[in-house]
């Protein structure tokens, strides 16, 4: 993680502990993630089509229908903003995860043993593992409201789904060296990283961005 991307993360923190989680930012957090998951889910639906080796299959299955799940989940749990230029930002910011991870190159097609396969799951990991809002809250804070439950409940699926993934990102062979695998991992974490910093930026300067509302 860059020097800049734990200088926001800090300031995050500092900004959520003086303030609530309220339908502003529910808003914003629920339509990135959703843009997130809707991603992940488009490029999993695949596999249903493609014959694969049962291990595989049954992970990523599960993937697919836990991404559905969650995503629909934290949707119903969110309080949702009236200000419509929330909605104009959040668009934005969705059309960018779209654009800057590439997500059509893997949309087309079945799923081969070879680089692409390899950048989406370290595009994946990186969804997972980066994108953590829970240790920005405060310690204290009740998890208690229906949207940051929901939020709970992605976060700890993650990190099982994580487990999976890490074992899939060592041992799949596609016909990469060590150095190549690694440069494709860190190359989708820088990615992943400047889009979640673009959330968190926008969440801490939510009251300047809409005070014109």
């Amino acid at each position: 993680m860059s020097v800049a991307s734990r200088e926001i993360r800090k300031q995050a923190k500092a900004w959520f502990s003086n303030n609530e989680v309220g339908p502003d930012e529910q808003t914003r957090i629920c339509l990135f993630l959703q843009a997130v998951k809707g991603i992940n889910a488009a490029i999993l639906a695949k596999v249903e089509l493609q014959p694969l080796d049962w291990m595989p299959y049954k992970y990523l299955h599960n993937q697919y229908f836990k991404e559905i799940e969650l995503s629909t989940l934290l949707g119903k749990a969110t309080s949702w903003s009236t200000n419509p230029f929330v909605y104009m930002d959040a668009t934005n910011l969705s059309l960018s995860v779209w654009q800057e991870t590439d997500a059509s190159r893997y949309l087309t097609g079945f799923f081969e043993l070879n680089a692409d396969f390899y950048r989406y799951l370290a595009l994946s990991h990186a969804f997972m593992s980066d994108m953590r809002l829970l240790p920005l809250l405060p310690a204290a804070l009740p998890l208690e409201t229906p949207f940051l439950s929901a939020l709970r409940d992605i976060e700890e699926e993650n990190g099982r789904q994580i487990q999976t993934q890490i074992r899939l990102l060592k041992g799949v062979d596609v016909g990469l060296e060590h150095a190549e695998k690694e440069r494709i991992i860190n190359e989708q974490r820088i990615i992943v990283d400047a889009l979640f910093d673009r959330l968190l930026t926008t969440l801490c300067s939510l009251e300047q961005s809409v005070a014109s509302y």
